[in-house]
């Protein structure tokens, strides 16, 4: 973790680490794994009433015998009209007592301008109508820098205030995207006078120019270089975001809020060229090397302590509303759902259109870093049981669906009938005896161990 970050950050999360050291520690012979699962009907809306006996769980495809279930619920939304307390959140024992946690995490580095102001709308909607119940927030810049703009409170006062300050508005940036944009913008412009010399596409007759490719490369290599350090950055902050969450002794909600990004800055300005000259093997990148380290710790960490992550997509545009089936679908569903998962950047993606969590099917392999084809948002929502919202609708809508699955969820608990401690993925499908409910839940987790 930065040296100069830690320190915020720790505070911020200080009073509950120490909670969690504190509670009397039960030590097992055999390890539980443990799996919430959110359970909703055709509209969407969460169902309620289901037992043990309505649900069937297996790990690579091996049913699993279920040794403990239990429904969670928390408080709901309600005018925050009735709040008169202070401004500054509750401290003490009242924060002992929040039952679930949700940091919402916005990405300063990438956010545009206008749709920074879609969220701040969005966020303001969300909190004016939040009540204090047995949950707390916590509000987190992530960027060129970590900044704490809201430590945990159980009061949404404190998070409204935050939001319409204008510190807060300082905070969510803009023109570093407005700079990748132009940057991206001025390679379109050079690409069209490019291709009036040389060769482009399918179009024949035209030199092959392969000097002044050479040097476009050189050119568009050092563009991309520039912003390497704060995205990598960036995955580190967010790694110590999660690593901190995942000491509190709450229920865990994470919900991303970005214009979308690549792990690798290097592909969306290859990507840019490649719309030119799309055989050139020069703009190609290894889909297999579109891993940061840092991000498969964090969704390690994330799978261990079963901490969700839904990702807003705070652009718009898009048709898809939830993570879409594939190889790496953290949800599941009665039904027999499909569609594509979305290719290179998220940036300028070609949305999905699937309307519905699709479940990994009981024997499939579902380690959420098998294919490399998916955007780094979509990775998150699928490997850990969250949703991708990306439909470019309501964002305010979208933030109480996370906020909802973050009240109302089941957990079931299993004790794995592999007990190999090899490190590997295991995967996790869950099914209902009502084939026309969705399930979401966790893709998998790590075994104990170290990788073989």
């Amino acid at each position: 973790m930065n040296a100069i970050l830690a320190p915020r950050l720790i505070l911020f999360f200080s009073a509950w680490s120490l909670l969690a050291q504190q509670e009397p520690t039960i030590r097992v012979d055999v390890q539980q794994v443990l799996v919430p699962v959110v359970v909703t009907d055709k509209k969407g809306h969460h169902v309620s009433g289901l037992r043990a006996s309505d649900f069937q769980i297996f790990e690579d495809g091996v049913q699993q015998e279920i040794a403990s279930f239990s429904r969670e619920t928390a408080g709901s939304v309600d005018d925050i009209g009735a709040l008169s307390k202070s401004a500054g959140g509750a401290t003490g024992a009242a924060q002992a007592g929040a039952r679930h946690t949700f940091v919402i995490c916005i990405d300063t580095l990438h956010a545009s301008v206008a749709n920074a102001a879609r969220t701040r709308q969005a966020l303001e909607g969300l909190f004016e109508k939040e009540k204090t119940t047995d949950a707390q927030y916590v509000l987190i810049g992530i960027g060129h820098q970590l900044q704490v703009l809201q430590a945990a409170t159980t009061n949404p006062l404190a998070i409204l205030l935050k939001i319409r300050s204008a510190a807060f508005q300082s905070a969510l940036g803009g023109l570093d995207a407005s700079a990748v944009s132009a940057q991206l913008q001025n390679i379109r412009s050079r690409m069209n006078d490019f291709c009036k010399q040389c060769a482009c596409g399918t179009r024949p007759g035209q030199r092959n120019c392969d000097a002044e490719i050479d040097t476009l490369k050189q050119t568009v290599d050092a563009e991309a270089e520039r912003w390497i350090a704060p995205t990598n950055a960036l995955l580190e902050q967010f790694r110590d975001v999660v690593g901190e969450l995942a000491k509190l002794p709450t229920g865990r909600t994470l919900i991303l809020v970005s214009d979308g990004f690549n792990v690798n800055p290097q592909r969306e300005f290859y990507a840019a060229v490649s719309a030119y000259l799309p055989n050139r093997p020069q703009f190609k990148i290894d889909d297999s090397k579109n891993v940061d380290p840092g991000l498969r710790e964090a969704l390690k960490v994330a799978a261990d302590r079963n901490i969700t992550i839904d990702t807003v997509d705070s652009r718009g545009g898009a048709t898809a509303t939830l993570a879409v089936g594939g190889p790496m679908d953290a949800s599941a569903s009665g039904g027999t759902g499909g569609g594509s998962s979305i290719l290179g950047t998220n940036r300028n993606a070609t949305p999905s259109l699937s309307r519905g969590p699709v479940q990994n099917t009981p024997g499939s392999q579902a380690n959420p870093f098998a294919s490399e084809e998916s955007a780094p948002m979509e990775h998150l929502a699928r490997a850990t049981g969250g949703v991708y919202y990306h439909d470019g609708g309501d964002l305010l809508k979208q933030f109480r669906g996370a906020m909802a699955d973050g009240r109302e969820y089941y957990v079931l608990a299993y004790v794995p009938k592999n007990s190999a401690a090899d490190g590997k993925f295991r995967s996790i499908t869950v099914e209902t005896a009502d084939k026309k409910l969705s399930i979401r839940a966790k893709s998998g987790y790590w075994a104990a161990g170290a990788a073989q």
